[in-house]
Order: C-alpha cells, then structure tokens, then sequence
C-alpha cells in the first residue's frame, strides 16, 4: 500500500481537477441537484453495481476446478473486490491482477491455478467488453444515436483497438509457456517490489513448477468450451449491470423521459471504450470527457454535471471505499491470527 502512495495522490489532484471543473459553475444548483435525487433510484443504481461484483466472482467460481484447494465463494467474492481496487488506484488498471493472484495464493490456490484463474477471468472480461462496444457501434451505425463527431469517432475506435490487441495478448500469454514464464516472472517481481515476497530468488526456483501448472490448467479451461460460453457470458451480464447503471441516475433525478435503456447500454460502451484507454488511474479525466461527450446528447447543463458526479461515484469510487474495508478487515483478520 506504501507503494501505491504515489498513484493514490495522483489520483486524488486528477479528481480533484475534474471535481472542481464539474462544480466551478453553478455549484449550488448542482449541489442542490444531487442532494435532491430520489434515494430508492440510487439504491437500485449501487444494488446493480454489487451485481456487477458479484456476477464477476460467480465467472471466476465457474471456471475454478472443483478440488480441494478450491476457495469459498465468498473469497472469491473478496478476490474481486480487491481486484478491483487495485485496478482503481493504479494506472491503466495494472495493478488489479497481481494483487487478485496474491490474495488467492495466500488463500489456498497454487501461484500457477490462481494465475490462470485471473488471466482467463481477464480474458473473459476483455472479450465482454470488446462484444458489448462491437454491439454499440453497430447499433448506432443503423440507430444513429450520436451525430458524427470525428473526434469522438476516433477515440472510440482507438479503444476498440487497443482492447481488442488486449484479448490476442491475453490468449497469447496463456497458450505459450515462454510466454506465461515471461508474465509470472513479472508478477513475482512486481509483488516482489511492494514487498509481498520477500525472497525472489527462492521464488524464482518454484517458476518452473508454476509455469507447469499455469499451463495445464490453462490448456484444460481452454479445452471445456461450456465452462469458456459461461465465462464470457456472466461478464457480458456484468456489463450489461454496470453499463445500466446510469439509467438509474437519470430516473433518480427525475428524467424518466429523455434516455431509454438501449441508449444508455450503447453510450456507457463508448465511455467505457474511451476510458480503457487513459493511462491515469480509473481513467481519471478521459471518462468524465467520455460520458459529458455522450449523454450529453441526452441532457445538457447542469443536471448532466449532477449526474456524471452521481454515477461516478456509485460505479468508481464506491469500489474504492468498499475495496479499502475489505483490505483493512482482512488484514485485521490476519493479524490477530
């Protein structure tokens, strides 16, 4: 955590910019707004979001092997959570992973399971993302909910690149034991640098037995093409979860008529395509651009800054709040062990 001091304050001055950006214009107006919303909408909007976690860990519980080093559901469940907080407060989400294969190491699963585990439950989210953007574009090819914005246009399209790069990436890594050396030795260094394993060099002595396991779990997951169908499909249902989400906060704020669930579907892909590709922590900046740029279409001034913080908050930084209790219970935990 030490370590993660500097994205954190990073963090923290990119929102705290974007912040003050939002509310420097009729801030009482805007404050008004939020304080305002209906509460029972916003409770729907954080019920979706915990579906949102919980659909995740029910994809990493499906494709982990029924044995007895296999995790309860509900450490799987924690897997996510921290998963995604560290994803939050680091760049470009790099620092999720890692931590996700720690905790499940520590938790019973072998270093090569657990990091095939997280490497395929990646995958799987990659390619629910890449399915759901393709789905939006194609939509809005033939519904024209946006007008053509060539800016826009290329940015969209840029983040699709670049996740689709992700997912050949992923099942390059996973399918090549040069490959999946080169990946886990670079966790063990990365977990090695913010002090998680203290002795690399004994470590480096297991890489051979890990990168065995990693590859055999890896070839039998990629051999079961129901257990991959499920994968991919509790991720798309994730989305479908997250993506929802601002909906919710438009009703909150009495706008039942100017967005339907189809159009929010297809403008939440677009911000989430723009926003994988921003290399600041959460996509700080690049996603606020994203979501003003796309239902701005829908709802303009201040109601649509009331919104945009709303829905920031409930889909970005609740995970922050929620990963950093469970972090501190669980390490807790550890200690009076």
């Amino acid at each position: 955590m030490k370590k993660q001091g500097k994205n954190i304050i990073i963090l923290l001055l990119v929102t705290f910019l974007v912040f003050y950006l939002i509310m420097k214009d009729d801030f009482s107006t805007k404050l008004n707004l939020i304080l305002s919303m209906n509460k029972w909408w916003l409770v729907c909007a954080v019920i979706f979001i915990v579906m949102y976690w919980l659909l995740q860990t029910i994809s990493l519980h499906a494709i982990t092997p029924d044995n007895d080093e296999k995790p309860t559901f509900w450490t799987l469940f924690k897997s996510t959570i921290i998963c995604n907080f560290f994803s939050a407060i680091t760049p470009s989400a790099t620092g999720g992973q890692p931590l996700q294969i720690y905790f499940l190491k520590k938790n019973g699963l072998h270093l090569g399971t657990a990091t095939n585990l997280v490497v395929s439950q990646s995958t799987f989210y990659q390619i629910a993302l890449v399915i759901f953007g393709t789905v939006a574009i194609i939509l809005n090819h033939f519904l024209d909910f946006f007008p053509n914005d060539l800016v826009l246009k290329k940015l969209v399209i840029i983040g699709y690149i670049v996740n689709v790069l992700v997912i050949a990436l992923l099942i390059f890594v996973s399918r090549s034991k040069k490959s999946s050396h080169f990946l886990i030795m670079k966790i063990i260094r990365f977990l090695h640098k913010i002090k998680l394993i203290r002795n690399i060099d004994k470590m480096e002595k297991k890489v051979d037995n890990t990168i065995e396991k990693f590859y055999e779990s890896s070839i039998a997951l990629g051999g079961n093409k129901k257990m991959i169908a499920k994968g991919i499909l509790y991720n798309l249902l994730a989305f479908a979860c997250l993506y929802i989400v601002p909906l919710f906060v438009f009703y909150a704020l009495g706008n039942y008529g100017n967005i339907n669930a189809m159009e929010v579907l297809v403008s939440s892909a677009y911000v989430m395509l723009i926003g994988a590709f921003v290399p600041i922590p959460g996509g700080s900046g690049g996603i606020e651009f994203a979501f003003i740029n796309f239902f701005g279409f829908f709802i303009t001034g201040s109601k649509l800054m009331a919104i945009l913080l709303v829905w920031r908050f409930i889909t970005y930084y609740l995970s922050i709040l929620v990963g950093g209790i469970v972090l501190v219970l669980n390490k807790n935990k550890g200690e009076k062990k």
